[in-house]
């Protein structure tokens, strides 16, 4: 081996060992995630779908000028009109 192929082979299996690590790092993740689907039968999930907002993002309407555009029409008349 000459001097210019060491470097070459060092980089080479250091990214080898990267990519071997990333590809294990991300099929450890999605093998976590699938374990806690199953978890959502448990008594912390029943408890955490129990829990949720009933409303869902629906909001009450709550104006109470819905068809006035100004209250004070009705009490103040504008002498420049």
């Amino acid at each position: 081996m000459n001097l210019k192929s060491k470097p070459l082979i060092l980089v080479s299996i250091i990214a080898a060992v990267i990519i071997i690590a990333g590809v294990g790092f991300w099929y450890w993740s999605k093998n976590k995630q699938s374990s806690r689907s199953e978890e959502a039968s448990s008594l912390g999930g029943q408890i955490f779908d129990k829990t949720q907002n009933p409303l869902e993002g629906q909001v009450p309407d709550a104006n109470p000028f819905k068809n006035q555009k100004n209250p004070l029409d009705s009490i103040y008349q504008n002498p420049f009109e």
